[in-house]
């Protein structure tokens, strides 16, 4: 049986002009009553479009669905970006971690577009093309959510860091350098990011006649991997003098391993890591890396979803790259 405006009337005891104010955006309820209301409507499964509260000035709320939460720095400046443009907008972002993608997440993802979210952003890089297809069927058509994960072909407003421009500067800076023969650190390659990171950095080399790609490591992003890419390089008959490890924490891992066997980092071997984390700036020495500005990030998400709740006609498959640049420091 449809939920009316009457049951929810009927559950709070307030007059059924009052539920419909609240429904239609009104600046004349009182923030406890509004909670109220919209916490009965989704307890009674009332699907809520409330008009009026996506006018310019006007607070809105988001829910941040993040997958992979680990400890260290990335999640932590990847969440502050995003809740600085969130709070320079008008926006409270609401974070809500997913412990398993797999299980449950077209669910989570359809309640929270039923609820009093105004709209969604979305980071689970573990997706895939046909994972964005289930969620996109499972909601609203006019609920917004803007991807923060790279995927060929998006299906939601997809904003992030421009990868593949990342990896060609990475292998530029080797070659402005000096450094002739270069290894590459991958991370997994089923994630969009780590391929385009290989494929900037890789077609850049491809396209030079002095310089060189004569090392690959198969990583995964982890730290245990970068120690492992450490000792597959140690044990090389002829070794790279520089090395691209795709994102810090894997340079991070190569770079304190190299110096328990005595290398001297970037005589020995050059290192340039990718999202340059707040904790480069304290490693010895310092770490190169590719500089990602996750306010720049932020402001352009917020954008983005304000401009779907404006009406703006934005369409789904619009991929907007965020600029990326070199941060040099000692390591290179």
């Amino acid at each position: 049986m449809k939920v009316t405006l009457k049951d929810i009337a009927d559950d709070t005891g307030f007059a059924i002009s009052t539920i419909s104010r609240v429904m239609n955006g009104s600046g004349l309820i009182s923030p406890d009553t509004k909670q109220k209301v919209l916490d009965s409507a989704k307890k009674l499964g009332y699907k809520i479009q409330i008009n009026g509260d996506h006018k310019p000035g006007k607070q809105i709320n988001v829910a941040l669905v993040a997958s992979g939460f680990h400890e260290g720095e990335f999640y932590s400046s990847f969440f502050n970006g995003l809740n600085r443009a969130s709070a320079n907008n008008n926006v409270r972002l609401f974070l809500i971690a997913v412990l398993n993608y797999k299980k449950g997440l077209k669910k989570l993802i359809k309640e929270l577009s039923s609820s009093y979210y105004d709209g969604l952003v979305l980071f689970v890089p573990e997706l895939q093309r046909p994972d964005y297809d289930k969620i996109a069927a499972a909601i609203p058509a006019k609920f917004p959510v803007i991807s923060n994960s790279l995927v060929e072909d998006p299906v939601f407003p997809t904003v992030t860091f421009d990868s593949y421009s990342g990896g060609y500067l990475a292998a530029k800076h080797f070659q402005e350098r000096g450094y002739k023969k270069t290894g590459i650190i991958l991370g997994p390659p089923e994630r969009s990011e780590s391929r385009f990171r290989k494929n900037g950095f890789t077609d850049y080399i491809n396209h030079q006649s002095d310089t060189e790609l004569i090392w690959e490591f198969k990583g995964d992003f982890t730290f245990e991997s970068g120690v492992e890419a450490f000792a597959e390089f140690h044990s090389l008959d002829e070794k790279p003098d520089a090395i691209f490890a795709t994102n810090d924490t894997m340079a991070t891992a190569f770079l304190e391993t190299a110096k328990k066997y005595n290398y001297k980092i970037p005589d020995d071997v050059a290192l340039l890591g990718y999202d340059d984390l707040p904790h480069n700036k304290y490693t010895y020495p310092t770490l190169s890396s590719v500089h990602t500005d996750y306010e720049k990030l932020g402001n352009a998400t917020i954008k983005s979803l304000l401009d779907c709740l404006s009406d703006k006609n934005i369409k789904a498959s619009l991929l907007t790259f965020v600029p990326v640049s070199i941060s040099q420091k000692e390591s290179s």
